[in-house]
């Protein structure tokens, strides 16, 4: 059975679509077979994250009846399978919602886990394909006007019969004058399932085109985003683990069996 999680926000710039990126990349490094796809169809960000634009195939090809699901379905270096939107102004004028039924239906079966990178905001149309989704899970930072915001979007999911799993805390920095995660957490009335530190590794991600779980596998980040993960499949995260699976498939790999 597919399950299909929304990562939303109320406000942009908090770190929705890196967070929809390197999560799923850290589920398809679990063994999931996960795919986000680019639900913000008036902006898009996924295809300029992962530096894969002015593709032949978007889901607004899909949403005009065009093509089909499976022909705008790109595979990214990291080995995560992305839907793209078009990032051209053009593609607004074509923008067609009416066929996102049929095309969350045709995914249905396609993978384990779909990320729905949300648009930012409570609009209509961040709404039409948010409602799509089983779950959600909301990204915020630790700022009042942030926080503010992510409350509206909970609470714009429930009415919808979208079961929030809880709130990723991104942009985080030590010995900071802004909100704790006890006071998000409180304010809220759900818990904070991710907690992502500030760094410039994830600047530096963004810059090669490439998630930060794949370009810098070992950073803190890097890190939180695996534990997000491991939480969101009901798995416990440890890292001793993790280096000891890495340690193991190297001998093999000496050895001659894996490739």
């Amino acid at each position: 059975m597919t399950r299909f999680v929304a990562v939303a926000s109320g406000k942009g710039g908090v770190g929705k679509t890196t967070t929809s990126i390197n999560l799923g990349v850290a589920l398809k490094n679990l063994g999931k077979d996960s795919l986000v796809l680019d639900g913000n169809l008036t902006t898009p960000d996924v295809g300029l994250h992962l530096g894969v634009t002015n593709l032949p195939v978007t889901l607004h090809d899909v949403l005009d009846g065009k093509k089909s699901i499976l022909n705008a379905t790109y595979v990214h270096a990291s080995g995560l399978k992305v839907i793209p939107a078009d990032i051209s102004f053009k593609a607004l004028k074509r923008l067609n919602f009416k066929k996102l039924r049929s095309v969350f239906d045709g995914l249905k079966g396609t993978s384990e886990v779909i990320i729905i990178d949300c648009g930012a905001g409570l609009s209509k149309d961040v709404l039409s394909v948010m409602r799509f989704a089983d779950e959600a899970l909301i990204v915020t930072n630790p700022e009042l006007s942030a926080v503010t915001n992510a409350l509206k979007t909970i609470k714009a999911a429930e009415e919808n019969n979208i079961t929030v799993l809880g709130v990723v805390l991104n942009k985080v920095k030590d010995n900071q004058d802004l909100m704790s995660i006890e006071n998000v957490e409180a304010l809220l009335d759900k818990p904070i399932v991710g907690v992502i530190p500030e760094t410039d590794y994830m600047r530096k991600a963004l810059k090669a085109k490439h998630p930060l779980v794949y370009y810098y596998p070992k950073s803190d980040a890097a890190k939180a985003f695996k534990k997000l993960a491991s939480g969101l499949i009901g798995d416990v995260y440890e890292e001793h683990n993790e280096e000891r699976k890495g340690l193991f498939g190297y001998i093999l790999q000496k050895l001659g069996l894996k490739k």
